[in-house]
């Protein structure tokens, strides 16, 4: 698995859902709104062996943005990404084989959901930490 390969296909995945915007790199000018922007995770990369295969796991974060302004309007537009399963649902759209780019791919967590900075510019929104993983 190349690290091209598991980011094109964790864009892919994102952008089977409906409206959202996918960057498969931090824009340079503001997003267009909603938009899901594919970051480095932390740690980036971990390498091991299992019965002599090669293992890799890549981390990514997916940045979810929506509108700043009015709390309330920008949880009702947050609220359906940070959902389990559903058409908006970041989840249900990662978890899988990535389209066969990977073994397999899941969301492990959220982080930072409510008021963002990117960029220097204010907006609400949801960090996903991603886990990517192919055997050699």
């Amino acid at each position: 698995m190349s690290i091209i390969a598991a980011r094109n296909g964790l864009a892919a995945q994102l952008n089977t859902i409906a409206g959202l915007r996918v960057y498969e790199t931090p824009p340079e000018a503001a997003p267009e709104l909603p938009a899901a922007i594919i970051l480095q995770g932390e740690p980036f990369a971990s390498y091991g062996h299992s019965l002599g295969a090669s293992d890799v796991k890549l981390f990514f974060d997916a940045m979810v943005l929506v509108r700043s302004g009015d709390r309330e309007q920008a949880w009702s537009e947050l609220e359906p990404f940070l959902e389990s399963t559903g058409a908006s649902s970041v989840k249900a759209a990662v978890d899988g084989t990535l389209g066969g780019n990977a073994d397999w791919a899941r969301v492990t967590r959220v982080v930072k959901a409510g008021p963002v900075i990117h960029n220097r510019a204010s907006y609400w929104g949801a960090t996903f930490k991603i886990e990517v993983y192919q055997s050699g």
